[in-house]
């Protein structure tokens, strides 16, 4: 799945300068119970400089304890993460990807700590929606359900762009359910405007997923996702109908499935389009470069394409789980998920009155009430492996022939062929 981190706001100096003063960031050495190890990946993000903060509010919390900090990169822990869990070098703390193949094998094998008695003592499954705690949930390696094995501390999502100056020139307003976006595209393609629309990219898969999401509701994500019950399909049927009718009414390019994200994206900002559906790691670019007002509201409907962030977990040879928490529940405080925010990043719990990042301000907003509906539906090609390729290229022909019958039945047969045994 497209996924771009766009949203830190400072360099990656800030997280290294901070850790250089609290410990090396070279070697492994084995945690002792006077050392509290921690690893994470996050390089230039909000994340970076946010959790470095709060690392130095933990080490001036107790200064007996000497505090390492290792920078990771993303694929040491996609290759070998699981194999230093299991040893005398793992860590008492670590950012871990969310997902089966990852926190999930690692949960399965006993690496990770069931974190129920700290959720318990600082209250995070009351702060923190379902929605967001269900990326750290794992049943026999499956997310979605079982022990907490890890925390997010901030999300991402997809949603509407718009132009403000071109809504207020028409009078348009924004919609608030499906039948007034249908009624919104009718508009514009009446003042001679369309959506922007990369069909031939992910933006396909976003789009369908984000309208068959419109309809549904979390027990229809989890029957699809972790395969909790059977799969109501006339949600796709419903996606795949509305993206062929907005073709035969020329609500996007005629050549859309030739079109990549990249290229609609820019377009957009250039200010051709009023209109496109894009992820939260688009912000920063709109905000650089459009030159007009512009804004953000949720598809309308039920629930929204996204998903919280990746996990702090605290493995099971950790020999400090108490600290271990302690800097979670830091980071989940609203001092840091302020700090968050106000960074670049996109928190899931900060004072949406305390965020003055402006590009923040604007996207929080509706992400703040997506996570307050429990409205994350995840991604679509998450339940099976492969499952991204198929939905691209049935997505990129169903935008070019507007066979909606022929899209649901290659996602469905595909999906059916590959979820697990029953």
């Amino acid at each position: 799945m497209k996924f771009n981190k766009k949203t830190g706001a400072r360099v990656a100096a800030t997280a290294v300068a901070a850790a250089l003063a609290m410990g090396s960031l070279a070697g492994c050495a084995p945690a002792g119970s006077n050392t509290f190890t921690v690893w994470w990946y996050e390089k230039g993000t909000a994340m970076a400089s946010t959790w470095a903060d709060a690392l130095k509010e933990l080490q001036k919390n107790h200064p007996d304890v000497k505090i390492k900090f290792e920078l990771k990169t993303w694929d040491q822990i996609q290759k070998a993460g699981n194999a230093i869990l299991d040893s005398n070098k793992a860590p008492d703390l670590a950012e871990w990807n969310k997902g089966n193949a990852t926190a999930g094998t690692a949960s399965q094998a006993g690496l990770l700590t069931d974190l129920a008695p700290y959720a318990d003592k600082y209250g995070w499954t009351k702060s923190l929606p379902s929605s967001a705690l269900v990326y750290g949930q794992y049943a026999k390696g499956l997310m979605g359900s079982g022990n907490l094995y890890g925390i997010p501390s901030y999300g991402e999502y997809v949603s509407w762009f718009y132009n403000k100056d071109t809504f207020d020139k028409y009078g348009l307003t924004v919609p608030k359910t499906p039948a007034e976006l249908d009624t919104l595209l009718a508009a514009l393609k009446s003042h001679g405007l369309i959506q922007g629309f990369g069909g031939g990219d992910y933006q396909n898969v976003h789009m369908a997923y984000a309208l068959a999401v419109s309809q549904a509701d979390q027990q229809w994500v989890k029957n699809f996702q972790h395969f909790d019950g059977a799969v109501d399909w006339t949600k796709w049927e419903y996606a795949a109908n509305k993206i062929a009718e907005w073709k035969s009414k020329g609500y996007f390019e005629k050549n859309a499935s030739g079109i990549k994200a990249d290229a609609a994206n820019a377009a957009f900002e250039a200010g051709k389009y009023p209109l496109i559906l894009a992820g939260t790691w688009l912000d920063q670019d709109v905000a650089s470069k459009a030159k007009f007002n512009w804004g953000k509201f949720q598809n309308p409907g039920n629930l929204s394409v996204g998903s919280a962030g990746n996990l702090l977990v605290i493995p099971t040879r950790s020999k400090n789980k108490d600290l271990a928490a302690e800097f979670i529940n830091l980071v989940l405080s609203t001092k840091y998920q302020n700090e968050l925010g106000n960074a670049g990043g996109l928190p899931l719990l900060a004072d949406q009155a305390a965020l003055t990042n402006p590009v923040t301000v604007k996207s929080y907003s509706v992400f703040d009430a997506i996570v307050k509906a429990d409205g994350l539906a995840m991604y679509p090609d998450w339940p099976v492996a492969g499952y991204y390729d198929v939905q691209l290229a049935a997505g990129t022909k169903l935008v070019g022939d507007g066979n909606a019958a022929a899209y649901v039945k290659t996602i469905k047969d595909f999906y059916d062929k590959n979820k697990p045994a029953a």
